[in-house]
């Protein structure tokens, strides 16, 4: 039997998945695509002599890939990118036999049927049997229409893409330090101009090859906006005259902040920056947190490393433990006197020592435990981490009086949202010698020092709040706000509250970018949607989504559940531990975050930073593949309802092969 036959270099016919149509298209136009074939994907094609032979020829230049090029894959209303599987490093006709075999079991996977259920029937599905280039980095990119050419790259060997491999490199491509970097740009250029208008804009991956040259491999429509939150968001910051703010490079503190910020933490953290600005440059956006420079770079000097008279993690912790942390709890009991039955005038005297409590811990911070941890941090990958001691939850017990649900000055405690101390898992005694658990123990126990930081001014404004019968209202108003009502009084504050809560509730609506370069947004470490870090085993079970930890608190889900949350900071790991949580899936997160650091010390399953995951209703029944590092909803359960915000065809995922 015959089977059709198509060399990506001459027209493929318009019947044909949109894959294969594509890559023929950039062929044809003189783009460096690398030379391949197109057929039915059947793995009797390999009985056609014509096909066998023209597959030899291309073995006898080396291995080839072979792509799977589905009906409904890559069209411009639902790219399924990722869907199909791609076999690497084919070296003889067998192995093209077994990827073929493959693509053909494939296509009875549930999960990939639920989301083509809607295909034609009767529609070819295709094969691409391509040369494999010998590559150095793998390269995705995506050219938003007038925006920036974003790139994340893979340096990883086999199929970095599929497994959730983190990029060695996220952002804007003109940041990449690369001497292919130019010719990547060009090529790009080529390829939007070649491709048929896309109304997001394009996702194309390319190799570059170990002489530095690119060569395009797959090219696909955005089917989504990929900033579709960047319009509104813009015009909130030029309605609060932030425009001039947007200088620079601009990363949201996501994993901290997941939400937008109280005025009095905003005022904070703009104090803050006038104080202290080796302190990262927080800079806050539409009620957003952003920094300039993140807190693991914080003490890199000139040379890219801290000193080499930086004391070992080790030494900072015994320092932290026997030291820093007792005079911190001394300082917050001090002001807490100071604010009792005091008087309004007296109350707003102590505002002053507060603050110096806070930049006291700032100081230390940024002075001391920074720059310890990122000596240790090549010990950090020789810890083995342990789940029946895991260090995030040792010590936690004594601070939960001020470790809050969210860093905002605002956010109540743990203790005031009813956590009581479980089991302790008891200090460490002694303390740690060896860097790797000193470094990790640090990286858990300076969410003590900076919440004992915060306390004073927490407590100020209690009292103030007290005092000017205005309760947590208060945190609507900025310290020196606070100050002159304490001093003078305020006809106007009632209707000052008022506004400044309709501007916060605009701005919890709000799609704040991941990055921000030169005023246009870039997707920093951009994942495909539903798919993160995987972590820990595979887990299935109905989503439970929790807008913080305080309604995680509030409303315990079960055990067998998927705990959906924003971002997983430190001292959730209390929560987790006591509610017996055995999965969860965060939005925000990378692959060093507390949020992974705790889930691999507790054992749990998880996505860091799994894109999307917030929008999907509670209820639904799904696999947290931790292989595959995707979120799959059950097919049965395959329509995501309209209310959620999700795309009914991107519920299993927008995969990227």
């Amino acid at each position: 039997m015959a089977f059709a036959l198509h060399w990506l270099d001459t027209p493929v016919p318009a019947t044909w998945p949109a894959k294969a149509l594509r890559l023929s298209q950039l062929s044809a136009a003189g783009l460096p695509v690398p030379a391949g074939l197109v057929t039915v994907a059947e793995p009797a094609v390999l009985d056609d002599p014509a096909v066998r032979e023209a597959i030899t020829g291309l073995l006898a230049r080396g291995p080839v890939v072979v792509r799977s090029a589905l009906h409904g894959e890559d069209d411009q209303e639902g790219s399924a990118a990722g869907l199909g599987r791609s076999t690497l490093d084919c070296h003889d006709l067998a192995a093209v036999g077994d990827a073929l075999e493959q693509l053909v079991a494939q296509r009875e996977d549930p999960w990939l049927q639920a989301y083509r259920e809607d295909a034609d029937g009767s529609a070819v599905d295709a094969v691409i049997v391509q040369q494999q280039i010998e590559r150095e980095a793998l390269l995705v990119l995506a050219t938003p229409p007038g925006g920036l050419t974003e790139v994340e790259v893979h340096t990883a060997e086999g199929e970095a893409l599929a497994h959730g491999v983190s990029p060695a490199f996220a952002g804007a491509l003109s940041t990449w330090e690369h001497p292919a970097r130019a010719e990547v740009q060009a090529l790009v250029d080529r390829a939007v101009q070649a491709l048929p208008p896309a109304e997001h804009g394009h996702d194309l991956e390319v190799v570059v090859d170990r002489d530095h040259h690119p060569h395009l491999v797959q090219a696909r429509p955005l089917v989504a906006p990929l900033h579709p939150g960047w319009p509104a968001f813009l015009d909130a910051v030029i309605a609060g005259q932030q425009l001039g703010s947007l200088r620079g490079v601009l990363t949201l503190d996501a994993e901290h902040n997941p939400a937008p910020l109280s005025p009095a933490h905003a005022w904070l953290m703009g104090w803050l920056a006038s104080q202290r600005p080796a302190a990262g440059e927080p800079t806050v956006l539409a009620g957003w947190l952003y920094v300039r420079t993140l807190p693991r770079d914080l003490a890199r000097g000139r040379a890219g490393s801290p000193s080499t008279t930086t004391p070992t993690a080790a030494t900072v912790v015994a320092q932290l433990h026997g030291t820093t942390l007792p005079q911190a709890r001394a300082r917050l009991e001090q002001v807490q006197r100071s604010l009792d039955d005091a008087t309004a005038s007296a109350i707003a005297d102590v505002r002053t020592r507060a603050e110096e409590a806070f930049l006291s811990m700032i100081d230390t911070y940024v002075g001391v435990l920074v720059p310890a941890r990122t000596r240790a941090r090549r010990a950090l990958a020789v810890l083995v981490a342990d789940p029946s001691q895991p260090l995030s939850t040792r010590g936690r017990e004594a601070y939960l009086d001020v470790l809050p649900a969210t860093w905002d000055i605002a956010s109540k405690s743990l203790a005031e949202l009813g956590a009581a101390p479980g089991v302790s898992a008891g200090a460490i005694d002694p303390l740690p010698r060896d860097e790797a658990t000193a470094a990790t123990l640090l990286g858990e126990w300076d969410d003590h020092l900076f919440a004992l930081g915060l306390a004073p001014l927490r407590a100020w404004f209690l009292a103030a709040g007290r005092s000017l019968g205005l309760g947590d209202e208060v945190f609507m108003l900025t310290a020196p706000e606070v100050d002159r009502a304490l001093r003078h009084g305020s006809a106007t504050i009632g209707a000052r509250i008022a506004s400044r809560r309709e501007t916060l509730a605009a701005q919890s609506t709000l799609r704040p970018p991941l990055r921000i370069v030169e005023g246009r947004p870039v997707s920093f470490g951009r994942r495909a949607r539903l798919r993160g870090i995987p972590l820990g085993e595979t887990f299935t079970g109905p989503l439970a989504p929790r807008a913080d930890l305080a309604a995680l608190l509030a409303d315990p889900p079960e055990p067998d559940t998927i705990v959906v949350l924003p971002s997983l900071t430190a001292p959730a790991a209390v929560a987790l531990r006591q509610l017996g949580i055995r999965a969860v899936c965060c939005e925000h997160g990378g692959a060093l975050s507390h949020a992974a650091l705790m889930v691999r010390e507790l054992g749990l399953s998880a996505l860091v930073g799994c894109r999307g995951c917030t929008e999907l209703p509670a209820g639904l029944r799904a696999r947290l593949d931790t292989t595959a590092g995707r979120l799959l909803l059950d097919p049965s359960e395959a329509t995501v309802p309209e209310s959620s915000g999700t795309p009914p065809r991107a519920n299993l995922g927008d995969h990227r092969d």
